[in-house]
């Protein structure tokens, strides 16, 4: 086995993956932004050092998806053990074309029962958590996996090297197919049209608006090409076919919610009422929680009623970062994390908030960019000097 020869065979399968996302990225995220922005299925965007975690992880990942199949073929000593065969004419084009749908029926079964598994508490932390960092995922999401998720997805090719025979062909149009779909799943934009997911085909078919809600929530719709595990299952999330309506549905609407939109915009100021902000919120990021902002008395505060990950080594999630070491004992949940805020015309300030991760507190500014979207700014000293989130508003 040649090295030289290694290094270019990863170069030639990395490439691949490059050129999907790359391209995909460029027409949906720059290019076409505008014209099909009402297709984004969150509509607001990843930050850039999103994109640049999720390519850093994917180069890794598809270094590892190629290097498996790249060494079974290139040694001998194992490629005589694949079910590998050459002239396409040795068994046949009807065998050839039959076998591309058992490869991908296959690797879907493959991939609901393991990413099943990896979702489970004592195996998510250690193995997906790094893929579920991308809460609003985008293309370069598509194989932002941690090594061992990466090892465990690569785990496919050795399978159908094993157990199906197969051409290089067959190796070949499948990765290529595998990449495309995987973009497609993660694109953060939905390409059906209106109606496809109740249809006869794509009831069964996954979609992009079905996988982005499982980077969203957490729960739910872990298939891959297709749908019918979770159907099967009873792990479809009962919100996707709103979801998918909702999303698919916005084009009708397009014209008259731009006209909404201006009429309030301008007279947002002034309109927005002290009681507004009020309700639970979701944040994002690596860690999401949701926040209930009440009010008491004439200011307003906030506490912590959801965590993605409420225990850790069996225990709730405490406050061990609080320079006072007498509060590092007190759990996350429920603790208040904002205090003091007053209702100031269009924004709530005059508060503090403090964050658990850091254990610092901040001065802070609120204000709503529409009813659902909270802007949350904590800095020091000067507005200015400090960092912007966005929070959204849920039901519960």
């Amino acid at each position: 086995m040649n090295l030289r020869n290694i290094l270019i065979d990863l170069v030639d399968v990395a490439d691949k993956y490059y050129v999907v996302a790359g391209v995909a990225f460029l027409l949906v995220y720059v290019v076409l932004r505008r014209r099909i922005g009402w297709r984004k299925i969150q509509l607001r965007y990843p930050a850039d050092k999103d994109y640049r975690r999720e390519i850093l992880d994917s180069t890794l990942s598809i270094f590892i998806f190629a290097l498996m199949p790249i060494i079974i073929l290139r040694v001998p000593a194992i490629r005589v053990h694949t079910q590998l065969y050459g002239p396409i004419a040795a068994r046949g084009w009807a065998y050839f074309f039959f076998v591309f749908p058992v490869l991908f029926v296959v690797h879907d079964a493959y991939f609901y029962w393991m990413h099943r598994i990896i979702h489970h508490p004592k195996l998510f932390r250690l193995i997906h958590l790094e893929h579920h960092r991308s809460v609003n995922p985008s293309p370069w999401a598509a194989y932002a996996f941690g090594p061992i998720e990466a090892f465990f997805e690569a785990l496919i090719f050795p399978i159908f090297l094993f157990t199906i025979p197969v051409t290089v062909w067959h190796v070949f149009v499948f990765f290529i197919m595998s990449i495309i779909y995987n973009v497609y799943g993660h694109l953060g934009f939905e390409l059906y049209p209106k109606g496809f997911h109740r249809s006869w085909v794509g009831r069964w078919v996954n979609t992009s608006v079905s996988h982005n809600q499982h980077h969203h929530h957490f729960k739910g719709n872990y298939g891959l090409y297709f749908l019918w595990w979770d159907r099967w299952m009873g792990t479809i999330r009962e919100d996707y076919n709103g979801a998918f309506e909702e999303v698919t549905g916005r084009v009708k609407k397009v014209a008259v919610t731009a006209v909404v939109l201006l009429v309030s915009v301008a007279g947002l100021r002034g309109q927005v009422k002290a009681d507004d902000i009020t309700g639970i919120w979701l944040t994002h990021g690596d860690k999401p929680g949701k926040i209930r902002i009440y009010r008491s008395g004439s200011q307003y505060f906030g506490k912590i009623v959801w965590l993605q990950f409420p225990t850790e080594n069996g225990k709730p999630m405490a406050d061990i970062n609080n320079p006072d070491a007498g509060k590092q004992g007190r759990p996350l949940l429920e603790l208040v994390i904002l205090t003091g805020f007053k209702f100031d015309t269009d924004e709530w300030n005059g508060g503090d908030i403090y964050d658990p991760e850091k254990g610092k507190t901040y001065s802070c500014t609120m204000s709503l960019k529409d009813a659902n979207t909270l802007k949350v700014r904590g800095y020091i000293g000067i507005s200015l000097l400090g960092r912007t989130e966005i929070w959204t508003r849920v039901a519960n």
